[in-house]
């Protein structure tokens, strides 16, 4: 699949929030209707030859790539979505879901809650190999129930190379791993601009992530699983910034958040 040229490099290179929303600003004159027109075209034809016969669903997270996904495969019949989450969602993100969540999603808790978090302090703000961890033990282990569950054949992600993400062997879009879960990222030649654009055109609201703190950086996910800190006292100090009750109500059961509540002088 062709594109037009991205302005924007990986998310993680990208801190400064002025080179989204200027990104977002000029989505529309890169990528004209006629353009764009053709690109999710082209996209949905492409899902629709590749799902042909097979049981398929959407992995929806409510992030933005997630939602263009949402637009695009509903183009090409698929309605069925599932979100993987864990009990330590941002409040504001979670009723961001329940008022735009799509028709036919279902919901699956992993179940990690705050006394989880306190057996597991490796997991708060991890770095590294913990980081991708919670991918595992949240997105993945969620997906794969339900993709067991509901006997699917194939289930689609909005990951893009531009965001840095694995898509498949060589680049490819579509891998099946070693438990047999087959995943597809139909989305994964799109720049950013492509993705805004389409956002804009249906004037899909985003979810408040996007507000907050390096907030394109970061996206979706559990607050404790809050990526590229640079420590436990700048996630924590984030965290605050997004939603101060969130850490008040794990002081009692997470001794970290205790303890910075009390170092900080906002206990």
């Amino acid at each position: 699949m062709t594109s037009s040229p991205s302005s924007l490099r990986r998310k993680q290179g990208i801190p400064d929030p002025a080179a989204w929303l200027q990104a977002r600003a000029t989505a529309r004159e890169l990528w004209p209707d006629d353009r764009l027109d053709a690109l999710v075209d082209r996209t949905a034809a492409e899902i629709t030859r590749t799902i042909r016969g097979k049981r398929t669903a959407l992995a929806w997270s409510g992030g933005k790539d997630s939602l263009a996904l949402q637009l695009v495969a509903a183009q090409a019949g698929i309605t069925e979505a599932v979100l993987a989450i864990s009990e330590l969602e941002y409040p504001a993100f979670l009723q961001w879901v329940t008022d735009y969540m799509p028709d036919g999603l279902t919901v699956v808790s992993t179940g990690q809650d705050l006394d989880w978090l306190a057996a597991h302090p490796e997991m708060l703000f991890p770095q590294g190999r913990y980081g991708t961890r919670w991918f595992t033990i949240v997105n993945h282990r969620g997906q794969e129930r339900y993709f067991r569950d509901q006997n699917l054949d194939l289930l689609l992600l909005g990951r893009r190379h531009a965001d840095g993400n694995y898509t498949g062997p060589k680049g490819s879009m579509i891998y099946t791993n070693s438990r047999g879960i087959t995943r597809y990222s139909p989305l994964a030649a799109w720049p950013h601009e492509a993705v805004f654009a389409l956002l804009e055109r249906h004037q899909v609201v985003l979810p408040p992530c996007y507000d907050w703190p390096r907030g394109y950086q970061v996206g979706t996910g559990a607050w404790p699983a809050r990526q590229w800190t640079t420590s436990v006292d700048h996630g924590f100090d984030e965290v605050w910034q997004i939603d101060p009750e969130v850490i008040r109500q794990a002081a009692p059961t997470l001794p970290q958040a205790a303890d910075w509540l009390a170092r900080t002088g906002r206990a």
